[in-house]
């Protein structure tokens, strides 16, 4: 559910806050930043629309 709401979200930065779940979004392929866990959609700062 969460790939396919990513998929509609290029050449967007994602940060997600959690504490709990680092495990779980690492697994969807995100990494931990210094203030969220945070995932590049395609390439940051291209919009494809």
């Amino acid at each position: 559910m969460i790939s396919l709401l990513l998929e509609k979200l290029p050449g967007q930065h994602v940060c997600l806050l959690t504490e709990d779940a680092v495990d779980f979004y690492e697994k969807l392929g995100f990494t931990e930043g210094d203030t969220c866990m945070e995932k590049v959609i395609s390439k940051w700062l291209v919009n494809h629309l």
